[in-house]
Order: C-alpha cells, then structure tokens, then sequence
C-alpha cells in the first residue's frame, strides 16, 4: 500500500513511554514533514505543524510482533498480506515478521523476492520475511541460509515443520552462528506429542480426542540444547513457550551459565486461558503448541513477569470459518491475534497489577526488535515515527465478525477488553486514528464497545 505525503505534526500531552531510552513521562512529540521524529519535549512546547490532543493515553514505539502468519503465498483464502497487516496496524503493530509455511513454501531467494514485491505494494505494515530453515519444510535437506539471509530474511525457523534430528539442529545453529542470528525453533518432539489435538490431560480425556504430552515441549529443548554444546556463539530463540517444564528447563539452562544465548517469547493465550477454553470454544481455541493446564498458565504468567521470558507475540494464524467448523480433530490449529493483543495483555497484565506498562511494551517493541536487529522499537529522534498511541482504559468486547483479518478464529470472542489501541502511525502517516483505519471508509466502526 503506498503511502501518502506525510504532514508534520505534533502528539502533545501524552504519557510517551519508550522502555529502549528509558523513557516515561509526560511528554510531547513532534514528527517532521519527511516522517521521523523531530523531537520529544516536556509538555508545553511550541508544537509544529498539526497539533494533536493525546491526553491520557500513551505514545509509545510502533509495536512489533515477530510471530505472524500472513498466509501469502498459497493460502490467501485465510489471509494475504493486504488483510493481515492492515489487521496488523488496527492492532498497533508497525512491524511484524511473517513465518515462512506458506505454499510454496519461503525456502529460496526468489520467493523470498516475490513475496517482498507483494509486500511493498500491498503491505500496510513493516514487514520481515522469516526463512524456511528446510527445503519444501520437508526437514529432509536445509535451505541455504546464507543466501535467505541476502535476500533479506530476518532470520530462519522452522516454526510448523520442527527439526527432529539433533544433528540436523547441530548445522542449522552452526549455519546461523556466523550472521550473529538466532534461530527461531518451534519446540515439538513428535514422538510425544504423536496424533495429539489438544493438550493430553482432563479435556482430552472428557472429549475423548488424542492428547498432545506437555513434555513434547521440554524434551525438544533438551535436544537443542544438545545440539548447541558443539557451536560457539549459538544462538537459539523459542517460539510460543507453553508450559511450566520449558520454563524451567530455560531458568536451568541459564543458571548454568549456559554455553548458549537463549530467549524465549510466549503468545497472550498461553497466559490468559488453559485447555479449559476448548470446552467453550471448541476448534477456535484449537493451537499448536495447545493451550495447557492452569499450572502451566501461571508458570508462563511469572515468567512474563519476572523477565524469564523477553517476548510477547501473537502467533496470528487465521484460517476460515469452515476449516475450523471441521471439529478438534480435522480443523487445524492456530488463532487470530493481531487486533486484539493490546486488550488482552492490558487486561491480564496491567490491569491487573502485575506488570508496568514500560515492561509490557518493552516486550513488544524494543525487546523484539534488537533480537533480530530489525530498525523498530524506539522513539529515538531522527528516527522513523513509528508509533503506537494506546487508550489503556478503553473498554471493549471482542467480535471476530468485525475483525479487519479475513479470519475469526478466536477463543477470546465475547470477552471484555480494557486496552485498546488510539492510533497507529508508519513512517509519520496516520493509518489509524481514534480507534479507526483512516484510507478506507468502509473500514470504519468495525469494533464493538461496551463503556
């Protein structure tokens, strides 16, 4: 989506919070003409150009979400990269990175060219490609990561197609070690986890569908990190940690002073719901890895809160209605989670008392973004203005029939919200502004509120 012109412009009254620079305060910010910011200064300076009245709500870097299922190209009838991003900057995210099961799949330099064309016509959002790390997400034959990296992947992973083979982790982290990247592993060993839909526990057995072993997570870690003792400078990140084992294996591994960086990032519903949520919301509640019980909930909620784990992101992965109604065992896993991420962590995270605002968005912006040294996450000035500004009391009730995605996946329907994003801003255009997209009117009044 190309953008237009930009206007300079000033957000004035805000709380600008940019956890990066250490900064939270009461705040003024000015955007230039040429979309960076200019300056940030105490309330009250003269402003230039537009001045926009941002009291009580917060101005902080543009978010940046590194897990995300755009779908293009292959599976545009659950989204495209039009529809998800623009689902992407209605929820606040500037930046996101897009994984790479698609079909075909993004496993070689020319697909990773073509996606990026795509990408800078119809894209309303920064986006990252992530590369496959095996031929055909086959886990038969690794891609060449070096020349994805030219590309210009962010990094590679083999997120819906695990590595299985400790030796075949041992080379995909040798092959990375060199760019300083880390590599990006979905923590599945499949001989646990077998035929399992759900989580294997009450649930499963209620319903009587195959169980997937919480331990599958915890024994995959192990061997990476088996794999890892012969690679100086590896670098492993893992993906949608679900359970209290990969926790603590992770706070061990670190306490040893492991021979390793290791980091680690969780998706809102593994914090906010357990397998419990299958019951209410059948297939749309269906993820991979699953949701777990409570003790698994509150052992990744304190890992949140005391910094264990650096990264919340959303695994957005829609598909349609149909493909859902299939049932637990036929429908495939994955939920949306782009447009109503701000609401669920501020309603379970600061609302909640747990966490400062400055923590949560660290682990939004800034935190996402040096892991893979994407140019996000701060206000700095001279910078690009990508910002997010948050009503963080607005009260509202979640209804996939007005997502701005093409999927409605989703156990939180029906759920009342406090947080919601204000206003989303790309290299200084607005894109959403009190709460709606600004270059298509028929976008307009699409979420439902209860105040």
């Amino acid at each position: 989506m190309e953008q237009q012109n930009s206007q300079a412009f000033t957000l004035t009254g805000g709380r600008v919070i940019d956890p990066a620079n250490g900064r939270d305060e009461l705040a003024d910010v000015a955007v230039e003409q040429t979309g960076r910011i200019a300056w940030i200064k105490p309330s009250g300076a003269p402003p230039i150009g537009e001045e926009v009245p941002v009291e009580g709500l917060v101005v902080c870097p543009g978010l940046v979400d590194i897990h995300v299922h755009l779908r293009e190209p292959g599976f545009e009838h659950k989204e495209t990269v039009a529809t998800g991003t623009r689902a992407a900057v209605a929820g606040g995210f500037t930046t996101v990175c897009c994984m790479p099961n698609t079909n075909p799949p993004l496993d070689r330099p020319q697909r990773i060219a073509e996606l990026q064309q795509t990408i800078a016509e119809e894209a309303w959002s920064n986006v990252y490609v992530l590369g496959a790390a095996t031929v055909g997400n086959q886990r038969r034959e690794l891609t060449d990561f070096d020349a994805l990296l030219e590309a210009g992947c962010a990094s590679i992973t083999d997120d819906a197609a695990p590595l299985q083979s400790t030796s075949q982790m041992q080379q995909a982290l040798a092959k990375l070690a060199a760019s300083g990247r880390p590599f990006l592993a979905h923590l599945e060993d499949e001989e646990l986890s077998g035929e399992g839909v759900i989580n294997a526990g009450a649930v499963s057995h209620q319903l009587q569908v195959p169980g997937q072993s919480s331990h599958s997570e915890v024994a995959a870690l192990r061997r990476w990190a088996q794999a890892a003792a012969s690679v100086p400078q590896a670098r492993l990140h893992l993906l949608h940690v679900s359970t209290a084992e990969t926790v603590a294996e992770a706070q061990m591994l670190r306490a040893g002073n492991t021979f390793f960086q290791l980091s680690l990032e969780t998706a809102p519903h593994y914090f906010c719901l357990t397998e419990e949520a299958i019951l209410e919301s059948g297939a749309d509640a269906k993820v991979n890895p699953p949701l777990r019980t409570e003790r698994d909930r509150q052992a990744i909620l304190e890992a949140v809160i005391d910094g264990d784990i650096q990264i919340i992101a959303t695994d957005h992965a829609p598909h349609t209605p149909p493909e859902k109604a299939q049932g637990l065992i036929d429908a495939p896993a994955g939920l949306t989670g782009l447009e109503i991420c701000v609401g669920v962590v501020l309603t379970h995270l600061f609302h909640t008392g747990r966490l400062g605002l400055s923590e949560i968005l660290a682990k939004m912006t800034c935190n996402p973004a040096v892991l893979l040294g994407l140019p996000a996450g701060t206000l700095t000035p001279g910078g690009p203005a990508d910002i997010t500004i948050i009503d963080p009391y607005k009260q509202w009730v979640v209804d996939p029939a007005h997502f701005y995605s093409k999927g409605r996946n989703t156990p939180f329907a029906g759920h009342k919200l406090r947080g919601r994003t204000w206003g989303t801003i790309k290299t200084g255009q607005f894109l959403v502004r009190e709460g709606e997209l600004c270059e298509d009117a028929k976008l307009k009044d699409r979420v439902s509120t209860d105040d």
